[in-house]
């Protein structure tokens, strides 16, 4: 992805278009460019370090499920190849567990649960936000989540050491989460 190469020469097209959803409104054309634009961050690590930003920005502002829910697979994808350069982000993957889209949701617990498990990123006290979604009114999401925990309990005590954060966590009432669901 440097030079005078045919792959570089479309960089500046995908960041263009990834950049600016108000210029090019049209969601299949954004779609594409965001996942072109993922692949190639798989690539390099320095280009995932300097596009990292953006797209978590469009994860975060995009108005289109589809595309929040392709970003959160693509930095799957990214957190596999370079989890030094994602982890810093991790707490913005855990965010999207509380969209309203049903798909990002089900795609992002499913990312979490395959990194977790495979011990690509580290249970931290965000873990909560998976606890989180036990309760979810979303019979798949809640399954999902239920697994995920079934299986974690499977490996060591890593589940004991952070049962102390989500109880601390999801019995704050800020949370959000009913008194007869906790």
């Amino acid at each position: 992805l440097c030079g005078e190469t045919l792959l570089n020469c479309f960089t500046p097209i995908l960041v263009a278009i990834c950049s600016n959803p108000a210029k090019y409104d049209n969601p299949d054309l954004r779609c594409s460019a965001s996942v072109a634009l993922c692949k190639y961050m798989l690539m390099s690590s320095e280009f995932a370090d300097k596009h990292l930003r953006l797209i978590f920005t469009m994860l975060e502002k995009e108005k289109e499920p589809v595309i929040r829910a392709n970003l959160i697979i693509a930095l799957g994808d990214l957190s596999f190849r370079f989890p030094n350069n994602v982890e810093p982000w991790t707490p913005k993957m855990y965010a999207r567990l509380h969209d309203q889209s049903i798909e990002v949701r089900s795609n992002t617990l499913t990312v979490l649960t395959h990194l977790i498990l495979n011990d690509m990123i580290k249970v931290k006290g965000q873990i909560s936000d998976m606890a989180f979604c036990i309760v979810d009114s979303v019979h798949k999401i809640s399954g999902l989540s239920k697994h995920f925990f079934a299986e974690l309990a499977k490996k060591g005590n890593t589940l004991y050491n952070v049962l102390p954060d989500i109880v601390s966590r999801l019995s704050d009432p800020e949370i959000g989460i009913k008194e007869e669901d906790f």
